[in-house]
């Protein structure tokens, strides 16, 4: 071996190293260097594609990858009904991430791509406890409404909330306002209002959340869209979160109790 060969190597059970596929060292695992989309299928259909496909275009273009070559949304449909069927219900994570290695530097613009598949389990819907977290917040960048693979403040975050033995973190972003929920968007209501952070608050552009706005849209009620201090949330008369596996309703936050009776227009939403 030429010591100017590069040779990926990891270690076995008893700690003897051994060289390892070059493919499993990319980008997506030295440097978070990409996005991913988190997916329900079923019914033989990946369920909101449209909103999928348009919010990982949008993030691609941010991080400046070429994702030409890259499988479709459709063809994912495809592969996914000749392997399982159209009965069963899965969960997608689909990862795109910029080809080659490099350092921080890139050699390449191109991008490849994995899929995760597990099989779908109901998400909770009553969270009992949250908390606002005051040692870690959502910080401001170009990309910050973009799933990236570099989530390091939702995992520390979630190591924050099991230590604290909470059901729920809610995040502030880096003026203090509120962002989001743990791995979720949040909304509450008052006076039959609704409301939600704005993506100036550096929150995920989450697929539930855009459908949850348009429907409530569509029914005419008021949903208020803005920068709003944790004091605003917490008087609120009910709170929940969503991602694209449904909504969760916040139970408790500090000794204030909200409403948790399920808001029948938004989950059938997720049907």
């Amino acid at each position: 071996m030429s010591i100017f060969e590069t040779v990926f190597l990891s270690p076995n059970q008893d700690k003897q190293f051994k060289e390892i596929d070059k493919q499993l060292a990319n980008r997506a695992s030295f440097f978070g260097d990409g996005l991913f989309e988190t997916m329900i299928f079923v019914d033989g259909k990946i369920r909101f594609a449209n909103a999928h496909k348009e919010r990982l275009h949008l993030g691609l273009e941010k991080l400046k990858i070429n994702a030409a070559g890259c499988s479709s949304i459709n063809q994912l449909e495809e592969f996914l009904v000749e392997k399982y069927g159209k009965t069963c219900k899965l969960r997608i994570r689909w990862n795109i991430f910029r080809a080659g290695l490099g350092k921080y530097s890139p050699t390449k613009s191109t991008a490849e791509e994995m899929i995760m598949i597990q099989a779908y389990s109901e998400a909770i819907t009553i969270k009992n406890q949250a908390y606002i977290s005051s040692s870690i917040n959502i910080p401001s960048s170009p990309w910050a409404n973009c799933k990236t693979l570099n989530a390091l403040n939702y995992v520390m975050a979630n190591i924050e909330r099991i230590e604290k033995k909470m059901d729920e973190v809610i995040l502030l972003d880096n003026k203090s306002n509120v962002s989001e929920a743990g791995a979720a968007n949040i909304f509450w209501t008052k006076d039959q209002e609704f409301y939600t952070p704005s993506l100036h608050c550096n929150c995920i552009a989450g697929v539930g959340r855009k459908q949850i706005i348009e429907a409530i849209q569509k029914t005419g009620k008021k949903i208020n869209i803005g920068e709003y201090k944790a004091e605003i949330l917490l008087d609120a008369e009910q709170v929940f979160t969503s991602n694209v596996t449904g909504i969760a309703y916040i139970k408790q936050i500090k000794e204030i109790e909200f409403d948790t009776k399920p808001i029948s227009f938004i989950e059938k939403i997720f049907d």
